[in-house]
C-alpha cells in the first residue's frame, strides 16, 4: 500500500497561525512577495481588505485601530509596494499607532538588481524591524505583535521571497520578548503635581491620546472635578472625558473666541498628549509656564521647554495623584463659573458667507454640517486648511469618531485609504471622510474602496482649487502663488461615475439636498463643496505649521 506524503507545514502556514490568531483583520494588496500569505488568509476566509494603494494598506489599519481599538495587520509586496508605503508608516510612527506591517523582501541568498534595503529605510523612519527566517517564523512574527503592542508604533516583518514556502519545524510561536520597562513616577512628583493642581485658581486639563488608550477619561475627569479645572483635549481624544466644562479641541483647532478662557489658566496639567507646534500652537497656546506633563516620556514635548514632563503610566500615576489631591482637601476653583465671562463672542454671524469670488465660507459649511450630519458621525480627516474649520466646528461624541490619518506628519492624501479603515472598523456609524481637493487627488486610487465598503457614509470634498494651506501661508508672505493652484476638478462627477451619489454644493442652501439624502440611510454620497480661498483660518497664519 502506497502512503500519501505527510504535508509539511511552511513558513506561510506559521505566519497565517499566528496572524489569524493575534488579529481579526488584514488590510493590503498583493503582490509577488505577499501572494502565499494573502491567498492563504482569503482561500480561509479569514476577514481581508484589498486596497487600491499600498499606503492605504498602513492607513487603513492605522485607522481601524483609531477607530476600534484593536489592532490591524498591513501587507505588501517588496520594492516598489513597500516604498509605497512608507507615508503612512511614518504617520504610524508618529502617531504611535500599534500595527504589524507584513512585506516581501530580497531572497534569503542576496539582493537582485531591482531589491532595495528594506530594513535600512524601515530603520530610517525609527521603526522596529523582524526578519523571518527559516527557523525563526513562529517566534518572530509572534515577537513582532509583542513589540508593537507594548511599544505602541508600527513593526515591520519582512519575509523573504525564497522562504514563503519553505518547510519549518518550529511551530511554536513563543515570542522570547521582554516588555518594554516603564517609568513610575515618584511619590515627590506626584505630590508636586497635586500641590500645583490645588493651590492654582484657574487649573486647566489637556487630555490626549494616552489618555484614550488607557482608558483613563474617567479618572481625568475625577481629577478635573476634584478641584474644579476646566478641560480642553486633542484632537485624538474628543471628548474623552465626557465633561461639559470643556474649551473643546486645543491648538490650532481653537476657535479664536475661546482663546482668551484658554489664556487665562495659571496651571495646566496636559496628560498623555504630544506637544506639538500645531497642538501648542508654536507654544504660545497657554499664558503660563506653570506647566506639567505626565507621559510615557518627554520625547513628544516638541514645544513646551518650560513644562515640567513626569515619566509615567496614566494607569498608575491618576490614581495616586487623585488620592494625593484628595489629602489636600481642596477647595474647586472658580474657573469653570468664569468660563462664560472668559470666552469671547463667537464672530460667525458677522462674516462674510461667499468671497468675492461667489464661493463659500468654509466656517459657514463647517457650522453647517454640524448640524446636519447624523448623531453617529463618524468623521475622517484628510490633511489640509479646511481641517481647522471641521476642527473647530464640528461636535464628536467620543475620540473613536474623530480619526485624522497623517496630522501628526503634516500630510494630506491619506483620507480615502484611512476611511477605509474606519468603515470596515465600525460599520454601524456614518462614516464621512473630509478631504480637500488637492488630498483627494493624491488619494483617489482608494475612493473605489471606501464606496465598496460602505453601506452609509458621505465624501466631502472641501473644493477651492487650490492647496489652500500655501496660499495662506507663502503667497500671502510673497511666494508666487502660480504652482498652488489646481485645474477645477468635479469630485461629484467623479464619485458619480465610481457608482456613488454626486452632489454639487454651490449654496449653503445647496446643502439641503445632502440633509434630504442623508435621510434616504443607504449608499455613499460624493459631495463637492466648492469653497473660496479668501478666507484663512487664525492658525494657518504664515509660519503657524512649519
Amino acid at each position: 500500500m502506497v502512503q500519501s506524503p505527510v504535508q509539511q507545514t511552511t513558513v506561510t502556514d506559521v505566519l497565517v497561525k499566528v496572524v489569524t490568531e493575534r488579529v481579526d483583520r488584514v488590510f493590503g494588496l498583493i503582490g509577488n512577495g505577499n501572494v502565499d500569505f494573502v491567498s492563504a488568509l482569503t482561500a480561509a476566509g479569514f476577514p481581508f481588505t484589498s486596497v487600491r494603494h499600498e499606503v492605504a494598506a498602513v492607513t487603513a489599519a492605522d485607522a481601524y485601530f483609531r477607530a476600534t481599538g484593536t489592532m490591524a495587520v498591513a501587507t505588501a509586496t517588496y520594492g516598489a509596494g513597500f516604498t509605497n508605503m512608507t507615508t503612512g508608516l511614518a504617520e504610524a510612527q508618529l502617531a504611535r499607532i500599534p500595527m504589524v506591517v507584513l512585506v516581501g523582501d530580497a531572497p534569503s541568498t542576496g539582493r537582485r538588481p531591482f531589491d532595495i534595503d528594506q530594513t535600512t529605510v524601515t530603520v530610517g523612519l525609527n521603526i522596529p524591524v523582524v526578519t523571518l527566517h527559516q527557523d525563526n517564523a513562529a517566534a518572530g512574527i509572534a515577537r513582532a505583535f509583542d513589540m508593537a503592542a507594548d511599544g505602541q508604533e508600527p513593526v515591520v516583518v519582512m519575509l523573504p521571497y525564497d522562504l514563503a514556502d519553505a518547510p519549518v519545524d518550529d511551530v511554536q510561536a513563543t515570542s522570547y520578548y521582554e516588555p518594554i520597562a516603564r517609568t513610575k513616577a515618584s511619590d515627590a512628583q506626584i505630590d508636586e503635581i497635586a500641590r500645583a493642581l490645588v493651590s492654582a485658581q484657574r487649573p486647566l486639563i489637556l487630555t490626549g491620546g494616552g489618555v484614550v488608550r488607557t482608558n483613563t477619561g474617567p479618572l481625568a475627569r475625577q481629577l478635573g472635578d476634584t478641584v474644579g479645572a476646566v478641560f480642553m483635549h486633542s484632537l485624538t481624544a474628543s471628548n474623552v472625558t465626557g465633561s461639559e466644562h470643556s474649551l473643546g479641541i486645543a491648538g490650532g483647532f481653537t476657535p479664536e473666541y475661546k482663546l482668551p478662557a484658554v489664556q487665562a489658566a495659571d496651571m495646566v496639567l496636559i496628560l498623555g498628549a504630544t506637544s506639538n507646534n500645531f497642538q501648542t500652537r508654536k507654544g504660545a497656546l497657554f499664558g503660563t509656564d506653570n506647566i506639567y506633563r505626565i507621559d510615557l516620556t518627554s520625547k513628544w514635548n516638541l514645544t513646551l521647554p518650560q513644562a515640567n514632563t513626569v515619566g509615567a503610566d496614566l494607569t498608575d500615576a491618576l490614581p495616586r495623584l487623585i488620592a494625593a489631591v484628595k489629602r489636600l482637601e481642596p477647595t474647586p476653583s472658580s474657573y469653570r463659573g468664569q468660563l462664560a465671562g472668559l470666552v469671547a463672542q463667537d464672530t460667525l454671524s458677522t462674516e462674510p458667507v461667499y468671497g468675492t469670488d461667489g464661493r463659500l465660507h468654509p466656517r459657514h459649511v463647517a457650522e453647517r454640517l454640524n448640524g446636519l450630519l447624523p448623531a453617529n458621525r463618524q468623521i475622517v480627516l484628510d490633511g489640509g486648511h479646511f481641517i481647522t474649520w471641521i476642527g473647530e466646528r464640528l461636535d464628536i461624541p467620543d475620540p473613536a469618531s474623530m480619526i485624522a490619518v497623517g496630522t501628526a506628519i503634516q500630510s494630506i492624501g491619506l483620507g480615502f485609504g484611512s476611511a477605509v479603515g474606519a468603515t470596515v472598523g465600525t460599520p454601524g456609524k456614518f462614516t464621512t471622510v473630509i478631504s480637500g481637493d488637492g488630498g483627494g487627488q493624491m488619494a483617489l486610487a482608494d475612493l473605489p474602496t471606501f464606496l465598496h465598503e460602505t453601506d452609509h457614509g458621505a465624501v466631502l470634498v472641501f473644493n477651492d482649487a487650490a492647496y489652500g494651506a500655501e496660499i495662506h501661508q507663502y503667497a500671502a508672505i510673497g511666494a508666487d502663488a502660480t504652482a498652488m493652484y489646481l485645474p477645477p476638478t468635479d469630485f461629484a462627477a467623479i464619485g458619480q461615475a465610481m457608482g456613488a451619489t454626486g452632489i454639487t454644493v454651490n449654496t449653503l442652501e445647496d446643502l439641503d439636498t445632502f440633509a434630504e439624502w442623508i435621510q434616504l440611510g443607504e449608499g455613499v454620497a460624493v459631495v463637492n463643496i466648492n469653497i473660496s480661498t479668501e478666507f484663512a483660518h487664525p492658525a494657518m497664519r504664515p509660519g503657524a505649521t512649519g
